[in-house]
């Protein structure tokens, strides 16, 4: 009777926590960006950051969030940076991602609301994301692009 008591207790504290809706102050703390991949229309992925991308998302208790991606192949500025050829500039904008507001879990999806991006169209936006979050790893999907691929961000909270 014991064991079946114990067994009963188990079950419910695991219902319980599965449970659990995710809140913005639940994802408070820093995140180290893991993987970066883009789902092409066949359901295949591929990189979209390089092999090993760069990030960090810092999100506060209250929901305001500053987040930042680079491509782990950066090649430097040929010169000075305030004077580069546009191709490098393109080639810049191309391997990184920053934007900053305050990110909330509305009804199941993370919903961004965009004060600042590195993309200008971004400005002042509203995005709602599918996510996951199992444990300390974090994982969402972004609007799909022009050409229909959908970017994937993968996340590790930090100790």
């Amino acid at each position: 009777m014991k064991k079946l008591v114990l067994a009963a207790f188990a079950l419910c504290n695991a219902a319980t926590a599965a449970d659990v809706p995710v809140t913005a102050a639940g994802l408070a703390g820093s995140w180290e960006l893991v993987g970066a991949y883009r789902e092409h229309r066949d359901g295949s992925r591929s990189d979209d950051y390089g092999v090993r991308p760069r990030g960090r998302l810092n999100v506060a208790g209250d929901g305001h969030y500053a987040l930042q991606i680079y491509h782990a192949e950066r090649p430097p500025f040929a010169g000075d940076f305030r004077a580069a050829e546009a191709a490098e500039y393109r080639r810049l904008l191309l391997t990184m991602s920053a934007h900053f507001g305050s990110i909330s879990v509305e009804q199941d999806r993370l919903v961004f609301r965009i004060a600042a991006a590195s993309n200008p169209q971004w400005d002042g936006s509203v995005q709602r994301r599918a996510f996951q979050l199992q444990g300390d790893v974090l994982e969402w999907r972004v609007p799909p692009r022009p050409d229909g691929d959908v970017p994937i961000s993968v996340w590790r909270r930090l100790p």
